[in-house]
């Protein structure tokens, strides 16, 4: 059966990679909330292309008040679903072709959102066409659900889920193969700290929550701390290697620039936290004046990826260990505190992870700000979408030794439910795609191999 529905993809590419075109020649990103519009003008209008698309090919479709949409084949009791998002990430600058034009160069295809996330909305959506050519008997609907909000925050699917039954099994494919079973839970947090006495000025390091600090920048006071003696301080192991530089400002004030590894928070050993490098030097230059944060910093947070000093570390078979990452500090004359990313195993609980959270602030006297969080997502590896969606990945691929795994990251799959997994697009081995960068691409080969994966997905679970 694969052959045949490759063969309808080659027959259909075509029109498909045009109907493509058409949904990424709009810049979706989000923009400003309006009556009737969530998420801004051209996150609403694509979504509108893409179920025109869908009416034009003679399914069903549903807007749902602009938040999200569905595109639907069959009439049955029971859907399967295949969840993906019409929104992207900004361009940027410095690409080699136009980011809002299909450009076909090389046996690639390029554009923004080619693959995350406007390509598989088109191939699922074709994927039916090509079930319903064939005349596939199945016995569930197959529901193309569509949002427009993945990229920050997935309100749009929060939003689906309190206005449409949702099915009862699925996958997103908006991720890696070969399968996504168990993604751990998150919980952000900013850790207040008291004024102190102190020559530092100013601190201030990190982009993200999620993301290994790579550059934190000290200013310091110039009357009470010289820059040369600062200088002369710091030793090569104090940053691992990486750039620890000292100047003066035109004030008279000592600046300290450190860098360090960026890495997603989810996996902070694979980085160099600027953060921590920086702790490292100015408690050994200023001793107890360098302040209580900085000294929480070295000594409890230290280079540890999963807390261990404070008391957090916590592992099991199925996702591994709990990770943490320190993303941002700040210190000014109003503010002191701490950006922190935790991710802990999908055997856990948020309510237990509070719990030890809140017992290691008592122990130190400090105060939290809960920013985010989430409870883990997990599909037992025995459930029927796992099984069946990992047969289908073995049997096109022929990768009979392929797994399902487990990641410290998020997923759309989370958005809906206990019976959703991430399952695609990206495979492993696959040259770099360039989600979220410049030149954003997918080879044509690897484009078709999904598309052939995603029909007879679909089918399984529906047949």
């Amino acid at each position: 059966m694969k052959e045949r529905i490759r063969e309808k993809f080659l027959a259909y590419q075509k029109e498909m990679f045009q109907d493509l075109a058409e949904i990424i020649s709009v810049n979706s990103v989000r923009g400003e909330e309006a009556p009737g519009l969530p998420f801004g003008s051209e996150p609403a209008r694509v979504l509108d292309l893409a179920l025109k698309q869908g009416e034009k090919y003679g399914f069903k479709v549903d807007n749902v008040d602009n938040y999200a949409g569905a595109i639907e084949y069959g009439d049955f009791d029971e859907s399967i679903g295949v969840l993906a998002h019409l929104d992207i990430v900004p361009a940027g600058k410095g690409w080699a072709t136009d980011p809002f034009e299909l450009v076909i160069k090389d046996n690639r295809l390029y554009g923004r959102g080619v693959l995350d996330n406007k390509g598989a909305v088109t191939a699922a959506l074709y994927g039916m066409r090509i079930i319903r050519d064939l005349g596939l008997p199945i016995k569930r609907n197959i529901r193309l659900i569509i949002g427009t909000n993945e990229e920050q925050g997935s309100s749009c699917m929060k939003y689906y889920a309190a206005h449409r039954p949702v099915p009862a099994m699925g996958f997103t494919p908006d991720a890696e193969y070969p399968l996504i079973y168990g993604e751990k839970g998150n919980f952000w947090t900013k850790l207040h700290f008291a004024a102190e006495e102190t020559p530092i000025l100013e601190i201030k390091g990190g982009v993200a929550f999620n993301a290994v600090c790579s550059e934190c920048i000290t200013k310091l006071d110039g009357s009470k701390v010289s820059a040369q003696a600062l200088k002369d301080s710091i030793q090569s192991e104090d940053t691992l290697g990486y750039d620890a530089e000292v100047t003066t400002d035109a004030d008279g004030n000592v600046i300290l620039v450190v860098k360090g590894l960026a890495a997603h928070g989810s996996t902070p050993e694979i980085g160099v936290n600027a953060i921590v490098s920086t702790s490292i030097i100015l408690c050994r230059f200023l001793g107890e004046k360098a302040g209580s944060m900085l000294f929480f910093v070295r000594d409890q947070i230290r280079r540890e990826p999963d807390g261990a000093t404070l008391g957090l570390a916590y592992r099991d078979e199925i996702s591994g260990g709990l990770s943490l990452n320190l993303g941002y500090i700040e210190m000014t004359a109003d503010a002191s505190w701490l950006g922190i990313d935790i991710r802990y195993p999908v055997t856990s609980s948020l309510s237990e992870l509070k719990s030890k959270y809140e017992a290691m602030t008592a122990r130190f006297g400090l105060q939290y700000q809960l920013v985010e969080c989430s409870e883990p997502h997990y599909v037992p590896k025995d459930s029927e979408v796992v099984k069946k969606l990992l047969q289908v990945y073995r049997d096109v691929t022929g990768d009979q030794n392929a797994d399902a795994f487990t990641i410290g990251g998020g997923t759309y799959a989370k958005a809906l439910g206990k019976q959703f997994v991430a399952f695609g697009p990206e495979f492993p081995g696959a040259e770099p795609s360039n989600v979220h960068n410049v030149d954003e691409h997918v080879t044509i080969d690897a484009f078709i191999d999904h598309c052939v994966i995603c029909t007879m997905a679909m089918y399984e679970l529906a047949k």
